[in-house]
């Protein structure tokens, strides 16, 4: 009769597969004309047909080939930018078409500069708000009157992806449509998805080990630092509309945004920045800021400056803590030290303002299983003595040093008289058998009446023939990232059977129902491209 330890062995798949141009598709990437960075989070509308995409975090994007066919524009608008409108004809099919777009010059006019300072209200403008936070305080108050209260859909594209020494990892695509109550109900509980179509993308690289639940128990193998975060039963995209604190105003959304209409002004600092513009829209800029020492959090909310509506939320939280020094608010090391962000971004439709896309990504780190290990723990009552087995040869001086093996029984510890190779990968450890040596309590007992959880064994310095450290893990960082990008917005007049929603506290990617609509091929999923072509100028 023996006590055992057994370890599982993780195993990871790492696979690459070349990513090809799909014909069916015009691919272009959007950049900036002044510095040559892409632009992400645009809007690219094709021009009356109520449907288009959102830009891709390295400013890519692309849309089905029929639209040229059907010499349709398309529309482009960001932040901060010019708009510009494009004849798809004039774009490539075989390559990819590189959009130049022209930041926004602002012409700030006499109210925004002297709103952008503390001053003495006059008689005629008590309830005009004068400071960043009472512009904010303001624009949260008219939330009832400037978003939906009256059920909407949205048909969109969704993804989650990794991303990993500069490329995609485990990239899933689903063409999915939210059926949002209003926001006069609480999106958690109230609000249903229907999947249209999931694609697990076989054109990216895939890791089994950082596509796995978090895990914050005993062996912690994916963790995000500082932080935690449920998995809400695995559903990413659950997680990812609870990160939209415009809609969920009056819930809990995450930390210090807490109830964005109770907790946001007074858990922050505001300043206001240069105004801007969107889709000739003029917006205030208002930047973000707190740091309690542990924590730093950056970010900015854009308010639309005639009905303050909030267009726009950026937010980020980084650990604080580099060493023993703080980091301050202007570091270039902050980025270093991101624990997650989100963005949010409304557009305003028949004097309403509906998503228009909702980003949320986080750092995490991956534990890989350790390579060197122990098999098993066993002890032989009839021998009087321990038995280690490895799962790799050790080097044996290592493994036969008594002083690198640390047992005890009962908080008691046990002294090792001798170590002897019994195999190639296994021990005997002959303890002690002194009288008051704690080996005695155990070897004079009956088998039956030891309890594992009574022992504790630490071994040290102990490596194989290769040089690898027992029980070493090592860990790798990447981030998570899951994305909504709405196509198209419409009130609801029918909602589908409960059959076909899926399932909020189950993966999006198994066993979930899925039908696709007689319209489905009005909708696509926006791939992730990463090539150069042509440019349109």
């Amino acid at each position: 009769m023996g006590i055992r330890v057994n370890l599982v062995t993780f195993l990871l798949l790492f696979c690459t597969v070349g990513h090809g141009q799909e014909s069916e598709f015009i691919s272009g990437t959007l950049i900036d004309t002044v510095n040559t960075e892409p632009i992400p989070f645009a809007s690219i509308r094709v021009k009356n047909r109520a449907v288009g995409v959102i830009s891709n975090n390295d400013g890519s994007f692309r849309i089905p080939i029929k639209f040229r066919e059907l010499n349709d524009t398309l529309e482009i608008t960001s932040m901060g930018y010019d708009s510009r409108e494009i004849v798809i004809g004039r774009l490539l099919s075989d390559q990819i078409n590189q959009i130049y777009l022209k930041p926004m010059l602002i012409q700030l006019d006499e109210v925004t500069l002297s709103a952008s300072k503390k001053r003495r209200r006059g008689r005629n403008d008590n309830d005009r708000p004068v400071t960043a936070a009472e512009i904010i305080s303001k624009a949260i108050e008219k939330i009832p009157l400037n978003y939906p209260f009256n059920p909407q859909s949205y048909v969109g594209y969704y993804r989650d992806y990794q991303w990993k020494a500069g490329g995609y990892t485990n990239l899933n695509e689903a063409i999915v449509e939210v059926f949002d109550k209003g926001f006069g109900t609480l999106d958690y509980e109230d609000s249903n998805t229907r999947i249209y179509e999931y694609s697990r993308n076989a054109n990216f690289p895939t890791d089994s080990l950082s596509e796995r639940l978090y895990d914050y128990g005993e062996y912690k193998t994916k963790t995000i630092p500082k932080a935690y975060l449920n998995s809400y039963g695995g559903n990413e995209f659950v997680i990812l509309r609870i990160m939209d604190a415009i809609r969920n105003y009056n819930t809990f959304s995450y930390s210090y945004v807490d109830h964005l209409d109770t907790d946001f002004v007074k858990n922050h600092d505001f300043s206001l920045e240069d105004d801007t513009s969107l889709d000739g829209m003029p917006l205030f800029v208002i930047d973000i800021y707190k740091h309690n020492r542990k924590f730093m959090v950056r970010g900015k909310i854009y308010i639309s400056k005639d009905n303050f509506e909030i267009v726009k939320l950026e937010y980020a939280t980084y650990d604080a803590l580099l060493g023993t020094r703080k980091i301050s608010k202007t570091s270039r090391k902050i980025e270093d030290r991101l624990l997650y962000r989100t963005a949010v971004e409304y557009k305003k439709e028949d004097n309403k303002m509906f998503p228009s896309y909702i980003s949320f990504s986080n750092k995490f780190e991956v534990k890989v299983p350790p390579v060197f290990t122990v098999k098993n723990v066993f002890v032989d009552f009839e021998k009087k003595l321990f038995e280690i087995a490895f799962n790799r040869v050790p080097m044996h001086f290592k493994v036969l040093k008594d002083k690198n093996y640390n047992i005890s029984y009962k908080g008691r510890g046990i002294d090792i008289e001798k170590v002897v190779l019994a195999d190639s990968v296994t021990v005997h450890l002959y303890p002690k058998m002194n009288l008051g040596d704690q080996a005695l309590e155990i070897f004079l007992a009956e088998p039956e009446d030891i309890g594992k959880d009574d022992f504790r064994v630490i071994m040290d310095n102990i490596i194989d023939m290769d040089g690898n450290k027992l029980d070493y893990s090592e860990t790798y960082s990447l981030m998570q990232f899951r994305e909504f990008f709405v196509q198209q917005r419409k009130p609801v007049r029918q909602y589908p059977g409960k059959h076909l929603y899926m399932d909020k506290n189950w993966p999006i990617f198994q066993d979930q129902p899925i039908v696709k609509p007689d319209n489905y091929s009005d909708f696509w999923m926006n791939t992730p491209l990463r090539n150069e072509g042509a440019i349109i100028k």
